[in-house]
């Protein structure tokens, strides 16, 4: 990498995508014409949820198939859940966005969407508690000198009639506030049915239904998601609104169990009371060769020059990623991180690249035996290889490596370090290296504590100490 390249962190941009599925490396395409199928014969309307873990491309997804339903002459809302959630209650926004995206559509009668507008914000104040009103006019008075003016004239003359007096005025407004809502609550819920009734004519002028994303529940405040959830099933479930709820359902069931007390299970089936059908978004450890260009393309932008040594980058990364199934997300921070911490020395660099892939597994040995097992386990995950790992122990006692493990495809331990590290330097270049690194003997001058110590060396010491520390 020239040391005259910047570093330019990578990050997706898909608030404007010109061509939906471009680099569809899951092959979502498919899936996303089947949801489109579907949703175009739900005119009864429903609550979808779309399940995938963190990283696993929920949100490359469900943007590059708003674009595609959009190509397909279908009202389409995208709304950030995260980036709304300071607000108090989601009715608004959600009424904000039908408002606006019905609003560009010629086919749609301006006149409903105003009396949509009116009936909505009516509603809104129907659903507003009464209490941080009450609260909030108190206040003000307070402030302005009502009571606060004439109190703190008495109290230094009498600090217990001050409280009492407050007390009274806040007691007797939230009473008067009660009795009111108590004499309002059917008046609201003729309010609240208006609304839907209006809402429910407005859809209806819709040749197709409209799809309704809602992206990052599973980040937001816990309270504006199950809110959020809760006002689409009690106020805008109706024909021809289909809403897509995008989350983690196990990480999202986990917020419902912490907010009503729930167990597991209660958490899950009161999710389930909100959710017509679930819709896995399935992450398969895909075909590594589809990520190869990308990943390239990505050393190339942070500025690796040389065709070979990104490529063997690229080879080492395809390892790793067949082992731990990582997400292209993670794939893409990662090679982001190598980029900050790369040292101009190829096999220093591939220590480097290992820790970054493996820091939580290395963080967490605690013996030689378990160093041993994570340095052969990629590598038993690549079909390339066939470890044996009864004849792999071996080796530690064995002067020479039989020919029984050679037909194996099984390595010396030197190898089995460096087959991870970087399968791509001579065993010349390998010794030179590890002995003047680490004290580390070829394997058939030392003793197996002699080769365990230095293995634990390895993990523990100079490089991957350094820069496990620089991942946190």
């Amino acid at each position: 990498m020239s040391e005259q390249n910047q570093v330019n962190w990578q990050r997706t941009n898909l608030d404007h995508i010109e061509q939906a599925w471009e680099g569809d490396l899951w092959d979502r395409k498919r899936l996303g014409e089947q949801l489109t199928r579907y949703v175009d014969r739900l005119n009864c309307g429903a609550v979808l949820a779309l399940d995938a873990r963190w990283g696993e491309g929920k949100t490359w997804f469900v943007r590059h198939w708003k674009k595609h339903l959009e190509e397909e002459q279908h009202n389409v809302i995208y709304l950030d859940a995260f980036a709304n959630d300071y607000l108090e209650d989601p009715f608004l926004v959600i009424s904000s966005e039908i408002t606006s995206c019905l609003s560009k559509d010629d086919d749609v009668d301006q006149n409903h969407i105003d009396n949509f507008k009116e009936k909505a914000a009516t509603a809104y104040q129907a659903l507003l508690p009464s209490l941080p009103k009450v609260l909030l006019t108190l206040g003000l008075n307070l402030i302005s000198g009502g009571v606060l003016g004439t109190l703190a004239q008495q109290v230094h003359e009498s600090g217990e009639k001050v409280i009492e007096s407050a007390t009274d005025v806040l007691g007797d407004k939230i009473k008067e506030s009660i009795e009111a809502k108590i004499e309002n609550h059917e008046a609201d819920k003729n309010t609240l049915q208006a609304f839907k009734q209006e809402l429910a004519q407005l859809a209806d002028e819709l040749d197709k239904p409209l799809v309704f994303i809602v992206d990052e529940l599973d980040r937001c405040r816990p309270d504006f998601a199950i809110r959020l959830i809760e006002r689409i099933k009690h106020f805008f479930d109706i024909p021809k609104i289909v809403f897509v709820l995008v989350m983690d359902k196990t990480q999202f069931s986990k917020v419902v169990c912490h907010n009503y007390g729930y167990d597991e299970k209660l958490g899950e089936e009161y999710l389930d009371k909100f959710v017509d059908f679930s819709v896995k978004l399935k992450y398969e450890n895909l075909d590594y060769l589809k990520q190869k260009d990308e990943i390239k393309t990505l050393f190339n932008l942070l500025g690796f020059q040389g065709e070979k040594e990104i490529n063997a980058y690229v080879e080492d990364i395809g390892m790793y990623v067949k082992y731990k199934k990582t997400s292209i997300r993670e794939i893409k921070k990662n090679i982001n991180l190598f980029a900050l911490l790369y040292q101009n020395q190829t096999i220093k660099s591939s220590l480097i690249l290992f820790s970054i892939f493996f820091k939580s597994e290395l963080m967490n040995v605690e013996s030689n035996d378990e160093m041993v097992q994570l340095l052969v386990s990629p590598i038993n995950a690549d079909p390339k290889f066939n470890v044996n790992l009864d004849l792999f122990n071996n080796q530690f006692t064995h002067h020479q490596i039989t020919s029984e493990m050679n037909s194996l495809g099984n390595y010396s331990i030197l190898y089995f370090v460096f087959g991870i590290l970087n399968r791509r330097f001579t065993q010349e270049k390998s010794y030179d290296f590890l002995d003047q690194n680490y004290d580390f003997c070829p394997l058939h001058l030392t003793s197996k504590k002699k080769v365990l110590s230095s293995l634990e060396r390895i993990c523990r010491k100079s490089y991957l100490s350094r820069y496990m520390a620089g991942c946190e």
